[in-house]
Order: C-alpha cells, then sequence, then structure tokens
C-alpha cells in the first residue's frame, strides 16, 4: 500500500478550501445578479399569516413583487359594511398594477390563489390587489358582494348572470368592488352586438357612465376582450 504524502495533503487543503470560497462567492453573485434578495416579513405580516392561515411564503411572494407592506384583504357584508376578510391587501403605482397582477397570478397558482384588483384610483394613481385563497373565481364577488343594487339587481342575480355568460364566453374575473367588475374574456360573444344590448340592459352605467355608446362598448371589447360592469 503506498504511503500518504502528509505534506502534498497540507499543501492542497488550503487550494480546496480557496475553490469552496470561489464557489459559494459565484452563487452569492448569481443570485444577487437574479434579485434573489432575502424577504423579512414585518411582526404585523408574520401575525397576519397567522390570523388567516395563509402559507408564510404567499406573503413572502407578495411583498418580494411589490415592496410593499401586506395588510388584511377588505370586503363588505350583505349590508353593505366594510369587514376584514381572510385575503391580502397590496398597494401599488397604477403605472405596474397590471404586470404586478400579472405576475403575482403566475406565481401564486401554486398555492391556488386569487388575484384580481380589488380597487382602482385613478385620482391618486394607485391601485390596491387583493389575493384570496381559492380556485371558484365567482368567491371574489362573493367576498366583495358585488352588486347593481342601483338598477335593482342583487348581489345573487348578479352572481347568476355571469355564470350564464361564463358558459357562453368564458372570462376571467380580474377586478371587482361593491359595486363594479371587470372581466377580461378567453372569448369574446359571437354576437357583440346582441351581447352589448343585454350588457346595457343589465347595466346601463356600463355605456352612460363607461363607454358612452354602445357602438363604442362594442369596439372596446374587440380591442381590450375586457368588459367593465358598474352600478354607481
Amino acid at each position: 500500500m503506498p504511503s500518504m504524502n502528509i505534506s502534498a495533503i497540507r499543501m492542497a487543503i488550503p487550494g480546496l478550501a480557496l475553490f469552496a470560497a470561489l464557489l459559494m462567492a459565484r452563487s452569492s453573485s448569481a443570485a444577487a445578479a437574479a434579485g434573489e434578495q432575502p424577504v423579512v416579513l414585518s411582526d404585523h405580516e408574520e401575525q397576519l399569516a397567522m390570523q388567516i392561515n395563509f402559507d408564510r411564503d404567499i406573503l413572502k411572494i407578495v411583498k418580494q413583487e411589490t415592496a410593499v407592506p401586506v395588510h388584511r384583504l377588505t370586503g363588505y357584508d350583505e349590508l353593505g359594511y366594510q369587514i376584514m376578510v381572510n385575503g391580502l391587501s397590496v398597494q401599488v403605482p397604477h403605472s405596474r398594477s397590471e404586470l404586478v397582477r400579472k405576475t403575482l397570478k403566475s406565481r401564486l397558482a401554486p398555492f391556488s390563489c386569487l388575484v384580481f384588483f380589488a380597487e382602482m384610483d385613478e385620482r391618486i394613481k394607485r391601485d390596491r390587489i387583493g389575493i384570496i385563497k381559492g380556485r371558484d373565481q365567482f368567491n371574489i364577488l362573493q367576498i366583495m358582494q358585488t352588486n347593481g343594487d342601483e338598477d335593482d339587481v342583487t348581489h345573487d342575480e348578479l352572481v347568476e348572470q355571469l355564470k350564464e355568460w361564463d358558459r357562453l364566453s368564458p372570462f376571467e374575473i380580474i377586478g371587482a368592488e361593491y359595486d363594479w367588475v371587470e372581466l377580461e374574456f378567453t372569448v369574446l360573444p359571437k354576437d357583440l352586438a346582441a351581447f352589448a344590448d343585454e350588457v346595457y340592459d343589465f347595466s346601463p352605467d356600463t355605456v352612460d357612465e363607461g363607454t358612452g355608446t354602445l357602438k363604442d362598448l362594442i369596439l372596446e371589447l374587440r380591442k381590450t376582450r375586457r368588459l367593465v360592469l358598474l352600478w354607481n
């Protein structure tokens, strides 16, 4: 059996240590270059995660993408009073809100989360994004108790009508509050003129306070594939 060269081993150890250090430094540099900064939750956020039974990683992803504090989502009860619900809320600049919503939707998909606009305020140029657990997008409307009471459209009637439209022309609910809901169609209705008439009967303010005319509503649908139903 050949004898061990102790001197050679001693000389090799510093070289191995240097090699390992270089690997660690390179890994750290790569992580920094990729923007993978550690996310630290505040005491309030840690407590919030426990209160609403949300995985801490969900809050970390939200905080990493928005760089703002994460708060509890506010919804409504059946009488229209604001209540705290089991969800998250972040306020982001209007100029970034669409990108943030789409990014969070993608990153939170493994956690079965729904991401939507909970408030859009053009006056202060900031929007509020809500995150709730679940796969049924109509739960968004339940949490917000969205309704058209101004035109005698109850919450249940609103949900029933939207489910009927969804069966014919699938869409995603991308925003909702107490008196409005925004849809993005994956398949547009075949007869847009007839659909526009339905929309006007169901939500006159969508045209009167929104697009202005039925013709413009049709053009907007073709251009954006989106529809904002509102009851002022």
